[in-house]
């Protein structure tokens, strides 16, 4: 069987650890995104109203109008006077445009409706909620060093040569039940970035000794090493802990970098020895390791000029298990259209086969292509990921290796963000969603850069759906994002919100939370509030 290379130019570089506090960006994401009005209920609760939705998407409290010009401002003010409402504010250099403060249990749309057609307005528009863009923590993000993340044009690139991970992230940022096994020279499992978010294997006991889940090899907690046949995948090489780096690096854990998918299980399996070198019948191995604990992505940035019929069976005993294979192209600067590079080239629809692009958008001048055999490009030139020769230990590397780690890191989310698709639709959703470059004009099958905000589609707003007291406790049912947590939060008056419960959202969307306070208040508004 033919000899197997790492896909990447490796330069590496000390970045070191930094213990620097870079604030909290958005780590608790405190957004407004949905809101209930509801008629708290006296103890007799069988003459109970009906609650009343409210848009979640503006403040209940409060409209924007704009005085129509020519309009004696007192007939405005007179108008406030008759609804009961009150002018908190103007700002002059808009027209004298008001914020407008509503009495209690005013139905804004309605309100808005009477304002535009009162005449005396130019225009009344409710008082939207708006949010920031969910950021990480962590210093290489913080300071620009991964442009691959978001280019905002640092250290000569091209603003937006990125795969828009912050749009994303708005979305879904963790996929904490996908597993991605990570093929290659081994994962420094201890590492500080990389250490929360490594898999552990339910059926071992670690450092016993022992083959606990009887598939003969002892002590496999975070995945094996195919070379000695043992349970320790550790990198003595450097590959596989970058790669791992940017699938999955914690995210806003204020140490490091962050990875395409900030909490996700990385599965550590190494074939490739020190020197980078490895054989088909280890990555075998490896392939049906990762089928058989259950992994969703297996990233293989590696390949080899000679086809294996036994690596494509391991290959299709994947697909059938609905597992998608990432593969990298290769960094010859040949065409795969031409010279075949496998398991990139092998013909298999759960394959994904990536080539690289630079910070300012072009081609990877190393990288292989392909307008029929390469799928789509992601950046993979001085790439800042973990690395291996220590747990606070980080470099830079190039090649489509790292390219290919990006899309694992984005199938992650994709797939924990619709978990009913099937793996062809996963990976139609990527491809179909790739930002277009010239540069990668007949260089791959979509003539696109990977896209993570596009891929992963606009979150879905929470909605309450349903409200019910149970026994003595109010109970709110709310649909959001599968996966995602959420904290439902009241007030009587807008000014002051407590938390009353938090929980994450089941498969299909669903949360439901009690508040035991209800009863006991006149007018509750509750809202919703994302966590994670």
């Amino acid at each position: 069987m033919g000899e197997i290379k790492p896909r990447l130019r490796v330069h590496p570089f000390r970045f070191g650890f930094r213990r620097v506090a870079r604030g909290a960006g958005c780590c608790l994401g405190l957004l407004v995104l949905g809101l209930w009005a509801a008629g708290v209920f006296g103890r007799d609760r069988s003459a109970a109203q009906s609650t009343q939705a409210v848009a979640g998407a503006f403040r209940p409290d409060r409209i924007l109008v704009k005085p129509k010009p020519g309009e004696a401002p007192a007939k405005l003010a007179s108008w406030h006077d008759k609804h009961h409402a009150k002018v908190l504010r103007r700002f002059p250099q808009l027209g004298d445009a008001e914020v407008v403060q509503l009495p209690p249990g005013a139905d804004v749309p309605a309100t808005l409706a009477r304002y535009q057609a009162s005449g005396l307005v130019e225009c009344a528009e409710p008082d939207y909620y708006v949010h920031a863009h969910v950021a990480p923590n962590d210093p290489f993000y913080a300071d620009g060093s991964l442009w691959g993340l978001d280019n905002t044009g640092q250290n000569g690139g091209l603003p937006d040569a990125d795969i828009d991970a912050p749009e994303g992230w708005d979305t879904l940022n963790s996929s904490t039940n996908i597993i991605v096994a990570v093929i290659d020279s081994g994962v420094r499992y201890t590492h500080e970035d990389l250490a929360a978010n490594m898999w552990r294997n339910p059926g071992e006991v670690a450092g016993n000794n022992a083959d606990d889940d009887h598939n003969g090899i002892r002590d496999d907690v975070y995945g094996i090493n195919a070379i000695t046949d043992s349970g320790d995948p550790n990198d003595d090489n450097g590959h596989g802990t970058h790669i791992a780096g940017i699938i999955g690096a914690v995210g806003n854990n204020g140490r490091g970098l962050v990875g395409v998918a900030w909490r996700v299980q990385i599965m550590a399996l190494k074939f490739m020895d020190p020197a980078g070198n490895g054989s088909m019948s280890d990555a075998i191995q490896c392939l049906d390791y990762a089928r058989a604990k259950g992994a969703k992505v297996i990233n293989a940035s590696w390949g080899s000029t000679n086809a294996s019929t036994l690596l494509n069976s391991a290959i299709d005993r994947a697909r059938q298990a609905g597992i998608i294979f990432v593969a990298s192209s290769g960094n010859e600067g040949l065409s795969n259209d031409v010279q075949p590079s496998y398991p990139a080239n092998s013909a298999y629809d759960n394959i994904v086969a990536v080539t690289a692009t630079t910070r300012i958008d072009s081609f990877y001048p190393f990288g292989n292509y392909g307008a029929t055999s390469v799928d789509l490009a992601a950046p993979g030139s001085a790439i800042v990921s973990t690395w291996f020769t220590g747990d606070n230990q980080y470099a830079t590397s190039s090649g489509t290796s790292m390219a290919a780690a990006y899309v694992s890191g984005a199938l992650a989310l994709v797939r924990a963000r619709f978990p009913d698709a099937t793996y062809r639709q996963l990976i139609d959703r990527v491809l179909t969603n790739t930002t277009p470059l010239v540069s990668l004009a007949d260089k791959c099958a979509t003539g696109g850069r990977l896209n993570l905000a596009k891929a992963l589609g606009p979150a879905t707003l929470p909605n309450f759906t349903k409200e019910s007291f149970v026994g003595t406790q109010f109970e709110l049912r709310l649909h959001g994002e599968p996966g995602r947590t959420y904290a439902v939060e009241a007030t009587t008056n807008f000014l002051q919100w407590a938390r009353i419960a938090t929980n994450t959202a089941a498969a299909d969307g669903t949360i439901v939370f009690t508040d035991g306070g209800a009863a006991g208040a006149s007018l509750r508004y509750y809202r919703a509030v994302l966590i994670e």
